[in-house]
């Protein structure tokens, strides 16, 4: 695919849920020991320290940098299967390569909810829009090691002409937030320990989807925008004669 049709391209919709679920096949048993190994203690700490004063802010910034570590790692794992098809890291690989980027993850997160919810408030128009402009800003930070503000820009860049398209994404996103989100609650409120156990099983399985999505369109719209498509290593096979013929005089 030339550069020049690339650009004039349209994001296919039904590729990205089709990309993703092949991706989460393949990388299934590398996030789901990931998300256990962050998400496990994390519950478990939330629901030691409680929801009240210090400890309660304490146990939420204990959920915020598991979640943070989880999305960037899930994004290392999509860019390992985009680069050649497979997935080559093993899971301390994937953790030890986000370390390094937590903050920006966080950073990112907060700036990009507060500047959504504020677009919210005023109207709900504002809200969307901004969401579409940044659906990949997280990508852009962990795979091109880009600042905050940069990724937010990246994103911009890269989804505009395909937002409209990109809000049936979206749309599908914050269905499965919302059912993850609402059964949580409800199970929380009538058996605290089960429901901490719900959400973490609703988290080992619906969170790293979401986050695979996320950096699918990201990639997609890399070779939309950009005309770039993932390389993969290529194997020259060079051809050698076994008894070759002494050169004619």
């Amino acid at each position: 695919m030339s550069t020049e049709s690339a650009r004039s391209s349209k994001l296919d919709i039904g590729g990205v849920f089709e990309a993703t679920t092949e991706i989460y096949k393949k990388c299934f048993g590398t996030v789901w020991i990931v998300a256990l190994i962050l998400l496990i203690p994390a519950a478990i700490i939330v629901a030691l320290l409680g929801n009240d004063g210090l400890l309660g802010l304490v146990g939420s910034i204990v959920n915020l940098v598991a979640t943070a570590w989880l999305l960037g790692a899930i994004i290392r794992v999509v860019q390992d299967v985009e680069e050649d098809g497979q997935v080559d890291w093993g899971v301390g690989d994937v953790l030890s390569s986000v370390t390094g980027k937590l903050v920006g993850i966080i950073l990112l997160q907060i700036v990009v909810s507060i500047l959504v919810f504020i677009g919210f408030i005023f109207v709900i128009i504002p809200g969307v829009i901004l969401s579409l402009m940044w659906a990949v800003s997280m990508p852009s930070l962990v795979v091109e090691d880009r600042g905050v503000f940069d990724s937010m820009s990246r994103s911009s860049e890269l989804t505009k002409s395909n937002r409209m398209r990109i809000l049936g994404v979206v749309l599908v996103v914050l269905a499965i937030y919302a059912v993850v989100l609402i059964l949580g609650v409800l199970l929380t409120a009538a058996i605290p320990i089960v429901g901490v156990i719900a959400l973490v099983v609703l988290g080992v399985i619906a969170y790293p989807y979401v986050a695979i999505i996320s950096t699918v369109l990201y990639y997609r719209l890399r070779e939309l925008k950009d005309g770039v498509v993932v390389a993969v290593e290529e194997t020259v096979i060079v051809e050698e004669q076994i008894n070759p013929q002494p050169p004619t005089v």
